[in-house]
């Protein structure tokens, strides 16, 4: 299994950054190695709902779904995604700072099949694949609290 950890800060209030990475329909806005995103249930967000992804794998998407499983509006959101050999379990929280507010995202990776023999030697890829999604996230949400100042 790989872990990720990575963290931003964003001047975006904590309910407001909660709310827009909750909304897993949202994440091919934020993250470049996701190709595409969209709900695929109905009702209120939180646990049980689900999103179908297609993700770069290498040199072709395959599709994932997600599932939120945790559910800890404003301050912690869990998702299991899983598809094509790939197993994730993501964990996001938020905290509150003075001015601020700081994402904390860990991503525990497991591939299955031949891509899990090889996986010991993707690190460097999975740590490029994290330090992106991460920046378009911080970028996304930046950009929502500047367009909340407008």
């Amino acid at each position: 299994m790989t872990t990720l950890k990575e963290h931003v800060e964003t001047p975006l209030p904590r309910a407001a950054a909660f709310a827009y990475v909750a909304d897993f329909a949202q994440q091919a806005e934020w993250d470049p190695n996701t190709v595409s995103s969209a709900r695929i249930d109905s009702g209120e967000l939180g646990v049980g709902a689900r999103f179908a992804l297609e993700v770069k794998l290498g040199r072709k998407a395959a599709p994932m779904e997600y599932r939120i499983t945790e559910f800890e509006a404003p301050a912690r959101l869990v998702l299991i995604g899983e598809g094509s050999g790939v197993w994730t379990r993501d964990e996001i929280v938020f905290t509150e700072l003075p001015d601020a507010t700081r994402v904390d995202y860990t991503a525990e990776i497991r591939l299955s099949g031949w891509m899990g023999l090889i996986q010991p030697l993707l690190g460097p890829a999975f740590d490029r694949i994290g330090k992106g999604a991460v920046a378009g996230m911080k970028r996304e949400l930046d950009a929502l609290a500047t367009a909340g100042r407008s």
